[in-house]
């Protein structure tokens, strides 16, 4: 029989276009790849790859066996999916990509409420950006992962996937107590015309929402200094008086010299949802993590449903 871990990998080879991808999509090694590719070439008695210049390709039987195999692993997959909501209990092991801040402000606080009610379930984390957790749920890498975009249409996802939505999480603008705007109630997007900022990097996907900010008024944010970690921005807020776009969920403590004025938009807000592939809709885990984190998000008086 075919194994199907060299299946899932000839697939996402297909998908991806490169060894080098198909590697870093399902956390292998480049020489992983080409052993399991390799395997599959050698059960079949013909090569389903080839060489093209400094690349690889699939070969006419490569294309055959991905077309067909991507269906039957999504099948396999549905059917396992299918067996353990018999039980209609939790089990297994999942792993569930998320965010920095979504991963602190409703994984971590799940995970007592999981082990106390579901204890034959193990729950594993990933963290990387959104638009790098799609790709990794729609590769088979994780099972789900929480991701969020700042509207409506800057989430967009593949047909394989389903996502549901847990909250929508407001955003303020974090400041050092001295600055001109601290005394405010709250701040407009023109009181930040002009203002110098910290960000995260650039087309990070909080770069992106802070730059689309600004659109309406059609201008861009003057950005002087730049970091991944929100407690580093804090610091830059502390240490030059620059401004910050931080979220409320999961936000780090806010040292006594830093407050955050919300902005007068509450529309200025990320929504956050949790995606799966549909292959895996009937599993009890992935319900059961859903329930649980959104009932963490109902109870966090941070953030605006």
């Amino acid at each position: 029989m075919i194994d199907t871990v060299a299946l899932r990998t000839l697939v996402a080879l297909d998908s991806l276009g490169s060894a080098t991808a198909t590697a870093d999509s399902l956390g292998y090694t480049p020489a992983a790849v080409s052993h399991q590719l390799q395997k599959l070439s050698r059960y079949l008695g013909a090569p389903v790859t080839e060489r093209t210049g400094r690349g690889i390709a699939l070969t006419p039987l490569g294309r055959e066996l991905s077309r067909r195999g991507a269906g039957l692993l999504e099948e396999l997959e549905s059917l396992e999916s299918a067996a353990r909501a018999q039980s209609g209990e939790p089990r297994g092991r999942i792993t569930v990509g998320g965010f920095s801040t979504g991963i602190r402000g409703l994984l971590v606080p799940s995970l007592p409420r999981l082990a106390a009610s579901a204890p034959e379930l193990t729950v594993s984390n990933f963290e990387e950006e959104p638009d790098e957790l799609i790709e990794m749920v729609t590769a088979g890498r994780i099972d789900a992962s929480l991701v969020f975009g700042w509207d409506s249409s800057s989430l967009h996802l593949p047909a394989t996937l389903i996502s549901e939505r847990i909250t929508v999480d407001r955003a303020d603008i974090v400041m050092h107590r001295d600055h001109r705007l601290a005394a405010c109630t709250e701040v407009t997007r023109s009181d930040l015309l002009g203002e110098m900022f910290v960000s995260a990097p650039r087309n990070a996907v909080c770069h992106r929402w802070l730059t689309a900010l600004f659109e309406e008024l059609g201008s861009r944010p003057r950005i002087d200094y730049w970091a991944i970690e929100y407690d580093t921005q804090i610091e830059f807020v502390r240490a030059v008086g620059a401004l910050a776009l931080v979220p409320r969920l999961g936000r780090p403590h806010l040292p006594g010299d830093v407050m955050a004025v919300p902005l007068d938009d509450p529309s200025i807000a990320r929504t956050i949802s949790l995606v799966w592939r549909k292959s895996m809709s009937a599993s009890p885990a992935i319900a059961f993590l859903l329930e649980e984190m959104k009932a963490i998000a109902g109870k966090a008086d941070t953030i605006s449903a």
